[in-house]
């Protein structure tokens, strides 16, 4: 097939988990498929990351937003557009006119896009037809925000959440396939044509390692500057690690990942508590630690951060919510808790106790093997690609 997918973030370097998902969908479809990887990007990426690109296989083409089209985006929204915010700051009308001619010149068999933002950019009548990737319910994000949040930040969140509750809604009735992470997220978007297709995790890069760990090390990783992470980092160094601590004085913490936010940064300064960002690799970070506690309150869609420390064999502490878009059974392949004692209870418990650990790890790395390939992600995108392309066209 002659695909044209869509991307708003260039897919290299695999920092945040859009591009993780896009990089290795890419990397594997492109195989069997001709795929033209149109990327809507602010500004003109390195010629280093074009070549990353192509490197997978794909023909790239950037279609540049420019900045100075946010400001009236936002203005329209603020006076009568209500279409998302998220959608209005990547609406570009000379860029969606670019990726017209591209789709006309090309013969494309199908249009895969990626995040609600790239919806202004999917074609008119959706012919060819098309498979949106939303990866998760961002509607189901930004309300949960809205109730996290106090004061302005939250009644923007709260009215975000409403916007794109309604777009999103409308989307899934328009295009033939839409794509989601985990049943949760295709429970809050509703309609038969959501399908879940979860994430993966490259097990050769996240090598299973089960020796030579520290012996009260706890980690967090993942994209520090992302608002869920933050809350996250925050609540763990604050208030969960100093249980773990007064228990266990040695133990200590590493939070690892890209673009940490200030206050991530400012948590560097709490006792036993360092942070790596910018790391080359996240896998040794993570394979260097005895427990993975990942307190996850706010979001949605899969944390790519358990599933790769269930690879490495570093046994995993998290939330109900994320543990919920796993297939995975508390107190077999990780432990779950809801509030700050009973996290930090369930890390000590694995810090303490090294063949519950172990035993722990083995049977996660097998749930990954099993359920979390991305190969079986790409072929599941495939599958709906084909779907689309043979199904009847409505009218």
């Amino acid at each position: 097939m002659k695909v044209l997918f869509l991307v708003t973030r260039l897919p290299v370097p695999p920092w945040r988990g859009d591009q993780v998902r896009a990089f290795h969908h890419l990397r594997l479809l492109a195989q069997a498929h001709e795929i033209t990887c149109c990327a809507l990007l602010t500004r003109p990426p390195p010629a280093c990351l074009r070549a990353e690109v192509e490197a997978l296989g794909v023909r790239l083409v950037v279609v540049p937003l420019g900045r100075l089209g946010a400001a009236p985006a936002l203005a329209r929204g603020l006076l009568g557009d209500r279409r998302p915010f998220q959608v209005l700051l990547y609406a570009r009308r000379r860029a969606a006119n670019a990726v017209a001619r591209l789709g006309a010149r090309a013969g494309f068999d199908v249009v895969h896009a990626q995040l609600v933002r790239a919806a202004p950019y999917l074609p008119p009548g959706r012919q060819p037809p098309v498979v949106v990737d939303l990866i998760d319910a961002l509607s189901a994000n930004f309300a949960r925000r809205a109730v996290s949040e106090r004061g302005p930040v939250g009644a923007v969140a709260a009215w975000e959440a409403a916007r794109l509750a309604r777009f999103e809604a409308r989307l899934v009735a328009e295009v033939a396939a839409v794509l989601v992470v985990s049943e949760a997220d295709r429970a809050a978007l509703g309609g038969e044509r959501v399908t879940v297709v979860p994430n993966g995790v490259d097990a050769v890069a996240f090598a299973y390692r089960e020796d030579g760990r520290p012996p009260a090390r706890v980690v967090f990783g993942g994209n520090l500057g992302y608002f869920p992470n933050v809350d996250a980092a925050c609540w763990l160094a604050r208030d969960i690690f100093p249980r773990i601590r007064r228990a266990l004085p040695v133990a200590e913490l590493l939070l690892v990942g890209a673009r940490p936010a200030r206050a991530v940064r400012a948590l560097a300064g709490t006792p036993g508590v360092a942070l790596a960002a910018e790391v080359p690799a996240m896998a040794p970070e993570i394979a260097g630690a005895t427990v993975a506690v990942v307190p996850v309150r706010a979001g949605s869609g899969m944390q790519n951060k358990v599933l790769e420390a269930m690879a490495v064999g570093t046994p995993v502490v998290t939330t109900p919510r994320a543990a919920a878009a796993l297939d995975a059974e508390p107190g077999e392949h990780l432990l779950v808790a809801e509030d700050a004692a009973g996290l930090a209870s369930a890390a000590l418990d694995l810090l303490r106790d090294a063949r519950r650990a172990r035993a722990m790890a083995r049977a996660a790395r097998a749930l990954v093997e099993r359920r979390y390939r991305w190969e079986d992600s790409a072929a599941a995108v495939e599958a709906a690609w084909r779907r689309a392309v043979d199904a009847p066209r409505r009218s």
